[in-house]
């Protein structure tokens, strides 16, 4: 999980701790979709929790699904001027 947490800017890097090219391993096949934030109601809060009109969103499964599904999800909204806030999140592969 290195390289999806540890690589600056929002584009993997195609090469990283060695890794050359980067094998996708599981989630290798997903969709995508445009998204965007709205908070519910009035929120104290600043920055990408006072909402966003630019994000994408990919939905997959860590293997083809069978009589179980290992659902994973990966959201990027995207920012001016630096990185994207991003938020990666799957169930457990151990069932």
């Amino acid at each position: 999980m290195g390289p999806t947490f540890d690589a600056k800017g929002d584009a993997m890097p195609s090469e990283f701790f060695g890794i050359i090219p980067r094998k996708k391993l599981i989630h290798s096949v997903g969709a995508v979709g445009k998204v965007i934030f709205k908070p519910s109601g009035e929120t104290p809060y600043t920055g990408i929790f006072k909402g966003a009109n630019f994000g994408v969103i990919r939905l997959s499964s860590a293997a083809e699904p069978s009589k179980t599904l290992t659902p994973g999800m990966g959201l990027k909204f995207l920012r001016d001027g630096i990185d994207s806030a991003n938020l990666v999140a799957m169930n457990s592969v151990n069932g």
